[in-house]
C-alpha cells in the first residue's frame, strides 16, 4: 500500500473514532437529564437504567472483541455499528421503564466493545512506535469528540422540549450510521481471523497482562477523582468560583487534546512505559494533596489551588494512560490484539463501576480523605516497578527459539 493510500486509510479510521465518540458523547453529557424530561422518569428509575448500561458494558467488551477476531475487524465494525445506531434509535422512542431499560441496556452492550476494535484496525501490520503514536492520537480526538457531543446536549437542555431530546439521540444514531458506512470501507489486510485455538494462550491466563490492566485500572481512579470528587469538594467545601466546577472538566479536555501525543512519544519503550506509570501514580497523589488547598481562602487563591490541581490530576492522567497502554501492547500479541484491548479497557471501565463510591468515601473524610489518595496512589505508582517490561514468549516464539537453540 502506497504512503498516500496508508495516510488516507488512517484519516478515515480517526474520523470514525471521532465520530464515533462525538455519538457517544451526545448521551452520556445529558443521559440522566434526558431519562427524567423526555421518558419522564423518577430518579430511582433512572438510577436503575443507568445501572443496567454500566454491567452490561462490563460483560460485552470480550464477547464482542472474540467474535471481531473471528469474522474480521471490518465486517464487525459495520454491524456493530448499526447496532449501536438502532439502539439510540430505540432510546429515542423509549417511552416508560421497560422500553428505556432494554435499549439503554442493549447500548450498553456496544459501549466497551466498539473503541478496541477501532484502536485494532489503527494499529494492524503497525510497529510499536507506529501504534503508540497511534492511539494517542486517537486517544486525544475522542476527548475532543466527547467535548463536542455535549453541546448539542446543552442546547436541547436550553430548549427544554421533547423533541429536542429524543432529537439528540436520533442525530448520534445518524453519526453511528456514517461510522458503519465508513467502516465498510475499511482494509482487512493484516487481520488474522479465526486464530487456532491454543491451550494457555487466552488472556485470561496471561498473569502479566492482567496485572499490568489491573494496575492501569486502579491508577485511573485518579481521573474519576479528578472528574467526579473535585467538583463535589469544590462546592461543597471551597469558597472557590463556582464556574471554577466547569473550569475543570475545561481544563482537562484541552490539556489532553494537545499533550497527548506529545506525551506518549517514547512510551514503546516498555521501560519508559512502566516509568511513565510510576510517574503518573506520583503526579495523582501531588494533585490529591493539591486539593485541600481549594478550600483555603476567597478569591484567587482556592482558583489557583483548583487550576494547580487539574494540572497536576491531567499531568497523571497522560502518563497513566501513554505508559500503561504501552506497557499492555507490548504484552499483547499482534493476532489477538482486539480480545486483548478490549480485556485492557475493562481496567477503566471496572475504575468507572467502583470510582464514584470510593471518592463519596472519600470526600466524606474530608482532608483526611485525600490524603489518603495520595498515598494510595503513590503506592501504586512504587508497584507499577515490580511490572515485567520483557513479553512472555508465547507459542510459535517459543518453538522457534527453541528450534534456533538446538541448531
Amino acid at each position: 500500500m502506497s504512503r498516500d493510500r496508508t495516510t488516507s486509510a488512517r484519516r478515515r479510521i480517526y474520523a470514525v473514532g471521532l465520530a464515533d465518540s462525538t455519538g457517544l458523547g451526545m448521551y452520556l453529557a445529558f443521559s440522566a437529564v434526558y431519562l427524567n424530561q423526555a421518558v419522564r422518569m423518577p430518579n430511582d428509575q433512572i438510577g436503575l437504567v443507568l445501572g443496567i448500561t454500566g454491567i452490561t458494558s462490563l460483560l460485552g467488551a470480550l464477547p464482542i472483541a472474540r467474535f471481531a477476531q473471528r469474522h474480521g475487524l471490518r465486517r464487525a465494525l459495520w454491524w456493530l455499528f448499526l447496532a449501536r445506531a438502532a439502539s439510540y434509535v430505540a432510546l429515542a422512542c423509549a417511552v416508560n421503564l421497560p422500553t428505556a431499560a432494554l435499549a439503554a441496556g442493549f447500548g450498553g452492550l456496544l459501549n466497551r466493545g466498539i473503541g478496541p476494535l477501532v484502536q485494532s484496525v489503527l494499529i494492524t501490520g503497525t510497529d510499536s512506535a507506529g501504534a503508540v503514536a497511534g492511539l494517542a492520537r486517537l486517544r486525544a480526538l475522542r476527548n475532543a469528540g466527547m467535548a463536542a457531543g455535549a453541546l448539542p446536549s446543552g442546547a436541547a437542555v436550553a430548549i427544554g422540549q421533547q423533541w429536542a431530546y429524543r432529537g439528540v439521540m436520533l442525530a448520534a444514531a445518524a453519526v453511528f450510521v456514517g461510522c458503519a458506512v465508513i467502516s465498510r470501507g475499511f482494509s482487512d489486510s493484516g487481520e488474522v481471523k479465526r486464530p487456532a485455538a491454543r491451550r494457555g494462550a487466552g488472556v485470561g491466563r496471561d498473569r502479566v497482562f492482567l496485572l499490568i490492566t489491573a494496575s492501569y485500572g486502579a491508577l485511573t481512579l485518579s481521573a474519576i477523582l479528578l472528574g467526579v470528587g473535585l467538583p463535589l469538594w469544590i462546592t461543597q467545601r471551597t469558597h472557590a468560583p463556582s464556574w471554577s466546577v466547569g473550569l475543570v472538566q475545561i481544563l482537562n479536555t484541552v490539556l489532553v487534546v494537545l499533550l497527548q501525543v506529545r506525551v506518549s512519544r517514547g512510551s514503546q519503550d516498555p521501560r519508559r512505559a512502566r516509568a511513565m506509570m510510576l510517574a503518573g501514580g506520583l503526579l495523582a497523589a501531588a494533585g490529591a494533596l493539591a486539593a485541600p488547598l481549594t478550600g483555603f481562602g476567597r478569591g484567587a487563591l482556592p482558583l489557583a489551588a483548583v487550576v494547580l490541581t487539574v494540572l497536576l490530576m491531567t499531568g497523571a492522567e497522560l502518563y497513566i494512560t501513554s505508559g500503561g497502554l504501552s506497557l499492555a501492547l507490548a504484552h499483547t500479541p499482534q493476532e489477538r490484539r482486539p480480545v486483548y484491548l478490549a480485556t485492557f479497557n475493562l481496567g477503566f471501565a471496572a475504575a468507572t463501576v467502583v470510582g464514584p463510591t470510593l471518592v463519596s468515601l472519600g470526600l466524606g473524610l474530608g482532608r483526611p480523605g485525600w490524603f489518603a489518595w495520595a498515598l494510595l496512589f503513590a503506592l501504586l505508582g512504587l508497584a507499577c516497578l515490580a511490572l515485567p517490561t520483557a513479553p512472555r514468549l508465547r507459542g510459535a516464539e517459543r518453538t522457534a527459539e527453541q528450534s534456533a537453540v538446538s541448531a
